[in-house]
């Protein structure tokens, strides 16, 4: 074989490798393969359109501000039953604290009991009576009523009262006595919890600690809360 026919033949072969690879369908647009002999078209305007939803069958829409809340179905209102059983024990909770007016005497905060007061006046002539003791100023006449003034601060022995213009007199009742304290000036109502009393001191000692109710705090300020049944009592000296 000369050299002219080895070419011819090699063309032969290589025409013949060219038809069996797959070939391109003309003006379908569509490559086609073919597995063991049959051909297989794959159609590229299909794969890129998706497919139609089923007849009947329609898109949800959701509105914003309900799928913000969406989360809140668990969420309870609260009943009435519920709402007067905390309005009962708020109610509870204020009636456990015991109301005291706080005054000065000097530069120490005072409180009597609320409940014991009468009312609060301003300084007014007092008439001298003997043989009384040293921390009974004298008497007032209250809408005619006599009632005696005591100098609280020498009752509880801080020295003699001086009447300024903001001086006042707590007219106090306990049981069937009723008087007067002389105090330097008067502060506020405060609440206090009865857990919130501490004991009176224990420097104290005497008919001193029988004066003293107990000390109490509010807003991190101590105050002295006194025993009024033993301060109205002239005996207890």
């Amino acid at each position: 074989m000369d050299l002219a026919d080895i070419r011819k033949k090699a063309k032969a072969d290589q025409k013949g490798a060219t038809e069996a690879e797959p070939s391109v369908g003309r003006g379908s647009g569509r490559p086609a393969a073919s597995i063991q002999g049959e051909p297989l078209e794959f159609d590229l305007e299909a794969m890129e359109t998706p497919a139609p939803e089923p007849a009947g069958t329609a898109t949800a829409t959701v509105d914003p501000l309900e799928a913000l809340f969406s989360g809140c179905g668990s969420l309870e209102l609260a009943t009435e039953e519920q709402y007067l059983k905390g309005l009962s024990q708020s109610e509870n909770q204020q009636e456990q604290k015991r109301q005291w007016l706080t005054f000065e005497l000097g530069k120490e905060v005072y409180a009597l009991d609320i409940v014991a007061i009468h009312e609060i006046i301003k300084p007014r002539e007092i008439t001298d009576i003997p043989r009384v003791p040293e921390f009974i100023l004298g008497i007032i006449s209250l809408r005619g009523i006599i009632v005696p003034v005591y100098d609280l601060k020498r009752r509880l022995k801080l020295g003699t009262a001086e009447i300024t213009p903001a001086s006042r007199i707590i007219v106090c009742q306990n049981d069937d006595r009723t008087a007067g304290l002389l105090v330097d000036c008067i502060n506020q109502v405060v609440g206090i919890a009865e857990d919130g009393i501490e004991p009176p001191p224990s420097v104290l000692t005497g008919h001193e600690r029988e004066l003293i109710a107990g000390v109490g705090r509010q807003d991190g300020r101590m105050m002295i809360l006194l025993n009024l049944q033993n301060v109205l009592d002239p005996e207890l000296i």
